[in-house]
């Protein structure tokens, strides 16, 4: 088997076990010490045959992460870029399958959740200092502070988060 052959059999196993980027093959195949010719043809039969799709992987990892482990679009946006170098098709697919909408629903909802989980109450900073560390825009949480539901969880007494 030569060389080419060889580096199309590496890659399309590491494809078998789940969707990988153009970026994590190519990383693959040099780390195996494949020459950067080798590593484009291979890369360029990989997508000819639909075997390697950037825009493919990056709407099933944002609707994953939505389904499985919320957060915001900053931080979305950002391990996505650890993976796609493109950032206009990140954004674009963001905008597409996390519209601002369904990112403030998320946001209400990790808020309420954190609000739930606090036995003493929770302030509307460290509640805003919660949101921003899951990667939550400022924009989306002065939307979550305007939600009544959260409003009147935030002014409930300490009491009312005891579950003992």
């Amino acid at each position: 088997m030569d060389t080419l052959e060889q580096a199309k059999e590496t890659a399309l196993k590491y494809l078998t076990v789940r969707l990988r980027t153009r970026q994590e093959v190519k990383q693959l195949l040099q780390k195996k010490g494949y020459t950067a010719e080798i590593t484009a043809q291979v890369l360029e039969f990989l997508e000819r045959y639909q075997y390697l799709d950037d825009a493919v992987y990056c709407r099933s990892w944002i609707s994953d992460r939505v389904r499985f482990h919320p957060c915001g679009r900053q931080k979305m946006a950002f391990e996505l870029s650890k993976k796609i170098n493109d950032r206009q098709l990140i954004a674009e697919n963001l905008e597409t399958y996390f519209p601002r909408e369904l990112e403030i629903e998320s946001a209400v909802a990790a808020a309420q959740k954190k609000i739930a989980g606090s036995s003493q109450g929770i302030g509307r900073e460290k509640l805003s200092r919660f949101l921003y560390s899951k990667g939550y825009g400022g924009s989306v949480i002065r939307a979550v502070f305007q939600e009544d539901e959260i409003l009147a969880l935030l002014d409930a007494p300490a009491e009312c988060y005891d579950e003992n």
